[in-house]
């Protein structure tokens, strides 16, 4: 196993996989460290993102930082994989809640949804027709 980081001279250089954390969670993570340190970005050769954190405090331990924003990392590539395994349940739970407060919305949507779907229907049948 390689490295997890490197300690430099008032500085903790990380190198991490762009195909394990997206860039998202990398910049969710960094935002977290605003307080705590200066966040600078930047891409190798290898495609790897490096982050060089450089503590606000010069008295900040530049390994526990390090970890610290490993486990900010993890946090975050937690949270949006869930968002997104859970985007339609909560698209249906907010849907509900609106047409809760509103009847007529649930109404309105469905009569759109019925013309887009004849409309469909309509654009495959004349489709088929041509062919």
């Amino acid at each position: 196993m390689k490295k997890a980081f490197i300690i430099g001279k008032g500085c903790v250089k990380l190198s991490l996989d762009a195909g394990l954390y997206t860039l998202n969670t990398i910049y969710a993570a960094g935002y977290v460290f605003l307080d705590k340190a200066c966040v600078y970005l930047d891409k190798d050769n290898k495609g790897k993102i490096i982050v060089a954190l450089f503590p606000k405090e010069k008295k900040e331990d530049l390994r526990k930082l390090g970890m610290d924003f490993y486990n900010e990392l993890i946090n975050y590539a937690h949270y949006f994989g869930s968002l997104k395994a859970n985007a339609e349940a909560v698209k249906l739970l907010l849907q509900r809640a609106l047409f809760s407060v509103a009847p007529t919305l649930m109404k309105e949507s469905e009569e759109k949804e019925i013309d887009d779907l004849i409309k469909d229907l309509e654009e495959e049948e004349k489709k088929s027709k041509k062919k």
